[in-house]
């Protein structure tokens, strides 16, 4: 890999680090061996993610199953896993665009329908996924505080740590 910046013709020192992962709008994300990069000449880094779509797969179900509500920073992630703007998805959970606003801001609690409803909306698009969504809510979901990922040879992303 070259530098983009100064067009050093160097190729790139490559690492493999662990990072915490906030560019996916969370707090709680650490990702396990990511492809680092950084230039000598100027020190420009690079970070490489692999398949993006589908670590944000693993940690949307992860969500799905968390114990406790959601909180508004997870609801944003989650909605935008899906695809939709704010306007689009206050539509289709039947919320107004400034509750939904508020709600993903923190600026107003979320509550068990709220929850619910979200919980459920997601869970309908994401396809494959291994548990029962009914099962994770009656059973009290599980207690995690961070949540840890690791890449596999190929690119992919496996859920190592949810603690």
């Amino acid at each position: 890999m070259k530098c983009a910046m100064c067009e050093n013709e160097k190729s790139l020192k490559r690492e493999r680090i662990t990072v915490k992962y906030k560019d996916c709008g969370l707090d709680n994300v650490t990702l396990i061996g990511v492809t680092y990069y950084k230039c000598h000449e100027c020190g420009e880094e690079y970070f490489s993610y692999g398949n993006i779509e589908h670590l944000h797969k693993i940690i949307a179900q992860v969500l799905l199953k968390k114990s406790g509500f959601l909180s508004g920073k997870e609801v944003r992630f989650l909605r935008k896993q899906l695809g939709y703007s704010g306007q689009m998805f206050s539509k289709l959970i039947g919320y107004e665009n400034e509750t939904l606003s508020r709600l993903e801001n923190g600026k107003q609690p979320i509550t068990p329908a709220f929850d619910r409803v979200i919980r459920f909306s997601v869970a309908e698009r994401i396809h494959d996924r291994n548990y029962d969504l009914h099962d994770a809510i009656l059973k009290g979901g599980e207690k995690f505080k961070r949540i840890e990922l690791t890449s596999t040879p190929q690119g992919e992303w496996k859920l190592k740590l949810a603690a």
